[in-house]
């Protein structure tokens, strides 16, 4: 089920062999006499927004790859046979890569209105926690407010 090896398991690639090039015809030139002359600086902006998506994009994938990395090193101590951790310390292990919420009170200088805010904010996501921790159980939204209303009553 898991595919995951060690990484001291996993054998070098070798890139020293190169591949074929293949002959691609050349791309013509955009004439500008088309479409009319854009701004000198509209086809920058456009590309600087390409590029900060791409760079979130990137940033993002790479996060994702860091997280699949950490959890297969812990598959991978978990069937190590010199000294496999307990399934406790691995479960904790995951359970330290998942992302804690924080909720930011605002200081002291900062109105009435604002930390209220920030407590509403809280108790909503302690409800919203409650929902999702029910809903990995597959069980239906109705029931888990029965559930919760019950508990809270």
């Amino acid at each position: 089920m898991n595919d995951y090896g060690s990484r001291s398991e996993v054998s070098p690639i070798d890139r020293a062999a190169t591949r074929a090039l293949s002959p691609v015809q050349a791309v013509p030139p955009a004439s500008l006499g088309r479409s009319g002359r854009a701004a000198p600086g509209a086809r920058g902006a456009a590309s600087q927004v390409d590029l900060a998506s791409i760079d979130e994009d990137v940033a993002s994938v790479a996060e994702y790859a860091k997280v699949h990395v950490e959890i297969a090193d812990i598959l991978a101590d978990l069937r190590s046979a010199t000294n496999p951790p307990s399934v406790e310390a691995a479960a904790g292990a995951i359970q330290a890569l998942m992302p804690v919420p924080i909720i930011l009170v605002p200081l002291p200088p900062a109105s009435k209105e604002a930390v209220e805010h920030a407590t509403v904010i809280a108790r909503r996501m302690v409800e919203q926690a409650a929902y999702a921790k029910a809903a990995q159980g597959a069980i239906s939204r109705a029931t888990v407010d029965q559930v919760l209303a019950s508990a809270n009553g």
